[in-house]
């Protein structure tokens, strides 16, 4: 079945439900649909919900804690940039933020901080929360070092800790649950990327994958092939492997349930060729031996809930990581995000804590991993936190 509309250039972001919300669509370039167009995983169909009160083409939309959508930028039916954002509710519709009229750049790189705002994470150098309560307002942060990350991508790979890269070969990190947050540099990626990709890994590292260095908005001259993999430990970087086909603008790539990652797609973007193909990457920690499995876990679990967790490797688990399930485009995934949870193990199974609320882990279904002392991943079981 084919969706109801041209959902090319659209924001996406998954409901509690599982539902995927895809938000505006294609006119022509810079020209946005207001469509509001939803998938059901369960039937496999698509359907149209209450249209948006604007067009938007390179929208962002970012799951809320309350379960609602936050919907921002983007190109109207006219061309003009929508300065307003607008909220999905849970039983249907629209709600906009009057008081929060705003001019972004398309696609910002936004999420859900632990303090219950919307926290922007570039492009532009200045970042800002927005407040969803009532009919909004942006309040500023501060600003990135660097000026402008074209394309670049962000990930919260903590809670409240984002990564900011792209456009240049410099990282930055800020860490929203300090008492006066600020950008601080990183150790730099060995190469700049324009249209990178950045994933969240089951262990809390960030694989970044694709991309050009060469000047111009997608040249392929330029192709980064290596992967690169930043720890947010030593917050530096590690040279992988390399892939084979150039993946620059449209490209994308997503974590795996079984830990692997999936990258693919590009072009459709200054001549660049069309890559309708995919190419896997195994990252280095399936290659450090024997991973420990989930035997049982439960479908679902509340906020703060003390779950059950069955492993046979139950003593050599060192972490338990939940990781949302991902939808990217344009070099962002808009609701990817990382928690680690705190467990204790028994004899046979894990006892797991739940996140404590929506801030940290807005509603909706996400991968629970668990990693052994060798930093070696299982597969994952889905779980809808609710």
């Amino acid at each position: 079945m084919c969706p109801p509309a041209n959902l090319f250039c659209s924001g996406h972001a998954f409901l509690p439900d599982g539902r995927l919300l895809v938000t505006g669509g294609h006119i022509s370039n810079n020209h946005g649909l207001p469509a509001a167009t939803l998938f059901d995983w369960r039937t496999r169909t698509w359907s149209s919900g209450p249209a948006m009160n604007w067009g938007r083409w390179y929208p962002t939309s970012t799951t809320l804690a309350n379960g609602e959508v936050l919907t921002v930028a983007g190109g109207d039916e006219s061309g003009n940039d929508v300065t307003t954002p607008e909220v999905w509710l849970t039983g249907g519709g629209w709600r906009r933020l009057s008081t929060a009229l705003l001019r972004q750049p398309y696609y910002p790189r936004m999420f859900v901080a632990p303090n219950g705002k919307v926290f922007v994470a570039g492009p532009e150098r200045t970042s800002r929360y927005l407040s969803t309560s009532g009919t909004g307002s942006w309040t500023t942060v501060g600003d990135m070092h660097a000026q402008y990350r074209d394309y670049g991508g962000a990930v919260m790979y903590a809670p409240g800790k984002a990564l900011a890269i792209g456009a240049t070969a410099t990282a930055e990190v800020i860490d929203l649950t300090a008492g006066s947050p600020a950008w601080r540099t990183v150790a730099p990626m060995a190469k700049a990327r324009r249209h990178l990709n950045a994933v969240l890994l089951p262990t809390g590292d960030v694989l970044v994958t694709g991309g050009t260095s060469a000047p111009g908005f997608n040249n392929p001259a330029g192709a980064v092939f290596t992967a690169e993999l930043w720890n947010p430990e030593t917050e530096r970087w590690t040279t992988l492997a390399s892939n084979s086909v150039i993946r620059i603008y449209h490209s994308t790539s997503i974590l795996l349930p079984d830990g692997r990652v999936l990258h693919t797609g590009s072009g459709d973007g200054a001549g660049a060729a069309n890559e309708r193909n995919a190419e896997i990457f195994s990252p280095p920690y399936l290659f450090r031996g024997s991973r420990p499995a989930i035997s049982s876990a439960p479908s679902s679990a509340s906020y703060g809930q003390t779950i059950t967790v069955g492993t046979a490797q139950a003593g050599d688990i060192a972490k338990v990581t939940l990781i949302r399930l991902g939808s990217t485009t344009h070099a962002f995934d808009q609701n990817q995000r990382l928690l680690p949870l705190a467990f204790t193990a028994g004899p046979s199974a894990l006892s797991v804590s739940m996140p404590a609320n929506g801030n940290l882990a807005p509603p909706g279904h996400y991968m629970l991993f668990v990693v052994n002392t060798n930093g070696v991943p299982g597969v994952a079981r889905i779980i809808q936190l609710r």
